[in-house]
């Protein structure tokens, strides 16, 4: 295939708590080592603590993976400390390519552009790939859900930088056909050859069912075999529809008393004050790690993917509905989110909820038992796995 080792740098800009790296492109990064050889670096930008860093450094040492962080200031001012971190940071990425001999440097999303983009004469007369790592659409997404002006001065210095980092880029980097058709219409179509439509793949060795989990699982929660186990994994806010998941739930309860939502997240506080009385045993909020996630999966019967509608949506690739999938899991989902209907709207393991129709979803629920979690999972594993993402990002290396 023409495939040579190359040594890359992913730089990323992130506040204090994330953990996309570790479930995402660790495993992503460590899979390309495997297939051609890869030498992975990662720099992050961030606010974490020196706890935190020092676990993800940990996590990445145990990968292979080369981890750096560099802190993003927020003194004066967040804006002002920003500014200053990417003025530094042109610097740091710089000496971060020459000393290690980088190859491939792949910035992921605005900011990391930003810095790159002071580069571009020193990158070319290196010869140094440049694969950028367009992210969905995240200014937009700010304009959705944080208040960003498109008018603002922010938003169109923001946007001028996006842009100007997918035109010089050797390779754009897409969660889906959607986003790219919107950056095309933004830039021109003689753009298209440089876009490539990724995967955000799990594990599927990781992410398996596991019959001695669910039984331990399900008995730790009151539950027979039998009785419904929804299950949510992931950020809370108000993009992610929770008064609706709430809600949704509450009237198959009704039906179903004996019936349990188990969330698995890291904000729990979001929901105090949240919870109706009446379901407050049978809602379940647990904090569990990354690698425990597998394992309250295997206990669940149905997971929930809901997302605010937005037009922004439709550039993500929600990384929640591959793991579902890959433990055989039915899935209710929203509309307008990256290429999911095309992927599976037609599948009976999938139901896009009509905010005005949840009747609709409530007779959906009631043939989950009938479907068989091996299809679901075998679908899964072509087309959300760990060894689909690897093989999408290939190219980058020809």
């Amino acid at each position: 295939m023409g495939l040579t080792k190359k040594k890359l740098l992913f730089v990323t800009w992130d506040s204090d708590q994330s953990n996309y790296l570790e479930s995402l492109f660790f495993p992503i990064l460590m899979g390309l080592g495997e297939a051609v050889g890869l030498e992975a670096h990662v720099l992050q930008f961030s606010w974490a603590k020196p706890q935190e860093v020092h676990r993800i450094q940990q996590l990445a040492a145990g990968m292979g993976i080369f981890y750096s962080q560099f802190p993003i200031h927020r003194r004066p001012l967040a804006g002002l400390g920003a500014l200053w971190t990417v003025y530094q940071g042109v610097r740091i990425i710089r000496d971060y390519v020459r000393e290690q001999g980088i190859d491939v440097l792949m910035p992921r999303s605005t900011m990391p552009a930003m810095m790159v983009n002071r580069l571009w004469d020193w990158l070319k007369r290196g010869k140094v790939k440049v694969v950028f790592d367009a992210d969905g659409l995240p200014l937009e997404e700010r304009v959705d859900f944080a208040g960003l002006k498109t008018k603002s001065y922010q938003y169109r210095k923001l946007k001028a930088e996006e842009t100007k980092m997918i035109q010089h880029a050797d390779l754009v980097l897409s969660r889906s056909q959607a986003a790219i058709d919107i950056h095309l219409k933004n830039i021109g179509e003689q753009y298209q050859p440089k876009f490539l439509k990724v995967a955000n793949g799990r594990d599927a060795d990781f992410f398996q069912p596991d019959p001695k989990s669910r039984k331990q699982v399900r008995e730790s929660l009151g539950l027979a075999e039998g009785e419904m186990l929804w299950v949510y994994t992931g950020s809370l806010g108000i993009p992610y529809e929770v008064d609706r998941m709430l809600s949704l739930f509450g009237r198959f309860h009704a039906k179903h008393p004996k019936s349990k939502f188990l969330i698995l997240t890291r904000q729990g506080d979001f929901l105090e004050g949240k919870i109706p009385n009446g379901l407050s045993e049978a809602i379940v909020v647990r904090s569990g790690s990354f690698q425990e996630i597998p394992k309250y999966l295997s206990a669940g019967d149905v997971g929930l993917s809901l997302r605010k509608f937005a037009p922004s949506l439709v550039g993500l690739a929600p990384i929640k509905l591959g793991e579902y999938l890959l433990l055989g899991l039915p899935v209710i989902a929203s509309r307008g989110v990256g290429d999911t209907e095309q992927q599976i709207g037609s599948k009976e393991f999938a139901f896009f909820l009509d905010p005005e129709n949840e009747e609709a979803c409530l007779k959906w629920l009631e043939g989950v038992k009938d479907l068989d979690p091996g299809k679901i999972r075998e679908f899964a594993a072509a087309e959300f796995s760990l060894e689909r993402a690897v093989r999408d990002y290939l190219p980058i290396f020809k």
